[in-house]
């Protein structure tokens, strides 16, 4: 016994192998395959396939599958190339976008000397006061 509704699941479970078999596309036969046995599981657990028919078509189907495995696997996918942009060199710049980089600059290296200038500051702050300590 096999509910008529499962019966047009399990053909279109088959056609759907058969098509994959046929493009010779292994991944999508294994895909179709697996589908089907799902399938017949379920309709067995649900009682709208008895253990006999189950068992033949996983039969069927096992045989199938033997000859799926057969089939070459796809090739790997090409490499793909990622591109990056580079930035632009500065001789791109226009005059105001140079004259910003410029002041970026020079802000960055007032800083770093005035930390460089606090810094010895309070070295020789700490250089003094072991001194007196010491005295």
């Amino acid at each position: 016994m096999v509910d008529p509704q499962v019966r047009q699941q399990l053909i279109a479970g088959v056609e759907a192998v058969k098509a994959a078999a046929t493009r010779h596309d292994r991944p999508a036969a294994e895909a179709a395959l697996a589908d089907l046995t799902r399938s017949i599981a379920a309709a067995q657990a649900q009682g709208r396939m008895d253990p006999a028919n189950a068992g033949t078509v996983l039969e069927a189907a096992d045989r199938v599958a033997d000859d799926v495995r057969t089939m070459d696997l796809p090739a790997p996918p090409p490499p793909v190339t990622v591109t990056v942009p580079t930035p632009a060199p500065q001789e791109n710049m226009d005059e105001e976008q140079q004259e910003q980089e410029e002041d970026k600059h020079k802000e960055l290296q007032d800083w770093r000397e005035e930390l460089q200038k606090r810094i010895e500051e309070q070295r020789k702050q700490r250089l003094e006061e072991r001194e007196k300590a010491g005295q």
